[in-house]
């Protein structure tokens, strides 16, 4: 995908230029309550100021009022953030904080001349590959080669350790079991869809349609799907089941073709133009032809529902609005329309005859970027044979942030081993995770603790209520 060059820079006040800069009303915002220092993930290992978010917007605020340049000092606490926006849920002063981060890494990204090797590597990878389905594809075949045989038997060994770059290591054991290429297809699920439901392949877009009887009796509801480009490739198994239940609760489903990569990661990294273009393809990939645009990852949803701010002086700021406000998570529309009663009650599997124990993490961003913390507990509470928990600070960030679990694998290793200690305080056998990331790092992290409890996306628990005809 080609990004036109951004408008010419208009000089302004301080270090910043004039291409989507933080704005004085958004810097001037905070209150400097302090609220936010304990919602930090990064303040509440390290204990200092300038690794809060009050201490960033000071450094933030530093940059656009001339009085700071661009060094470690001010680079260190910038990167060191996850963005998991837990400090805009308890500021009282409504601080865009993440809006105001990202702006910053944008402007620092193009012009403080930061170009190490892997910093390189990972931002054309960022161009050069989510962008496109296929590529994307071809990447996860190569992965798949390397999961079994001499290849996997290297990665396990102590070897590789010594070899390898730590975070090479870590990646590939975060990496889920790859389906070959022919079973990551959506289309795959006409054979799983119940009766009397079809499917429609048009030129555009792969189209789902609820049973006659359904829509006899509703008008059903138009729902374009978000494939997310690591769903698709990682988890095929999440998006198809999501899709199922779509047309179960008498939704019409659309998958445009032209969809691709949210821009989330791109934007941050603080590769702002990418990001942009990538929420303009979006919002035309998405017409007005679906009622909601609806998303089974919690990091995609949130940056779709950013969409009308990114774009807002572009000139697909019209569309890009519209995108942000029907956007929902899979959660928000299975409660809304409302699923048909449960063809199965779930059991647990330690204790014959007891409920299955079900632990429910909130993502980072879903939480606290898109305020949706109701609709998934109420799905699973009505689930017959399903005992739900809550962790202890169930919104409190994971660390996997994208691929900050990669680039930072310390701080976000000291939120895992926090996620895991309430994990373990609850005993659940299942924890619910409605984000990619999350649930690639939770599971790595389980698995070295030795830790009996899986993790489930939100839709494969529901899923086992409802199961497909011929499933076991």
């Amino acid at each position: 995908m080609s990004v036109e060059p951004g408008p010419r820079p208009t000089p302004v006040p301080g270090w910043y230029d004039g291409e989507d800069a933080p704005t004085r009303l958004d810097l001037h915002t905070c209150i400097h309550c302090g609220l936010c220092l304990t919602a930090c993930p990064t303040y509440r290992v390290l204990k200092i100021e300038p690794d809060s978010p009050r201490g960033r917007l000071y450094l933030i605020r530093g940059l656009s009022e001339g009085r700071i340049a661009p060094s470690p000092e001010l680079l260190g606490p910038l990167d060191l953030c996850l963005d998991c926006r837990a400090c805009e849920t308890v500021c009282p002063a409504g601080v865009p904080y993440s809006r105001l981060l990202e702006q910053t890494r944008g402007q620092l990204a193009r012009r403080a001349g930061r170009r190490g090797p892997l910093r390189l590597v990972g931002e054309w990878v960022l161009r050069r590959v989510f962008p496109h389905r296929a590529r994307m594809h071809a990447v996860a075949d190569l992965l798949r080669l390397g999961q079994a045989g001499p290849v996997a038997a290297l990665m396990r060994s102590p070897l590789a350790r010594r070899l390898l770059p730590a975070f090479a290591v870590q990646g590939w054991a975060m990496t889920p079991p790859l389906a070959p290429r022919r079973e990551r297809a959506l289309a795959r699920l006409a054979a799983q869809l119940p009766a009397g439901t079809r499917m429609e392949e048009r030129p555009d877009a792969l189209v789902f349609h609820p049973a006659a009887h359904v829509r006899a009796r509703q008008s059903p509801v138009r729902v374009g799907f978000f494939t997310s480009c690591v769903m698709e490739v990682m988890f095929p198994e999440v998006n198809r089941e999501a899709v199922r239940l779509l047309v179960l609760a008498g939704c019409q489903v659309i998958v445009p073709h032209a969809q691709t990569c949210c821009g989330a990661l791109h934007a941050h990294a603080g590769l702002r133009r990418e990001a942009k273009a990538l929420a303009a393809a979006n919002a035309a990939a998405f017409g007005a032809e679906c009622d909601f645009v609806v998303t089974d990852s919690a990091g995609c949803g949130a940056a779709l529902r950013e969409a009308g701010h990114l774009l807002h002086e572009e000139a697909a700021a019209g569309p890009a609005a519209a995108l942000s406000k029907r956007t929902r998570d899979i959660s928000e529309v299975l409660a809304e329309v409302g699923l048909p009663p449960a063809a199965a009650a779930l059991a647990s599997e330690r204790d014959a005859g007891r409920p299955l124990r079900v632990g429910y993490h909130d993502p980072c961003h879903l939480a606290h970027g898109q305020k949706v913390r109701a609709a998934p507990r109420d799905l699973l509470r009505r689930v017959p044979g399903i005992e739900l928990v809550d962790l202890p600070n169930p919104d409190w960030c994971c660390g996997s942030a994208g691929v900050y679990n990669l680039t930072h694998p310390g701080m976000a290793d000291a939120q895992l081993a926090g996620k895991l200690d309430s994990i373990a305080a609850v005993a659940p056998e299942v924890v619910v995770a409605s984000n990619p990331g999350c649930l690639l790092h939770m599971r790595r992290g389980a698995a070295e603790r030795g830790m009996k409890v899986h993790m489930a996306h939100l839709v494969e628990v529901l899923g086992r209520a409802y199961p497909a005809p011929g499933a076991a």
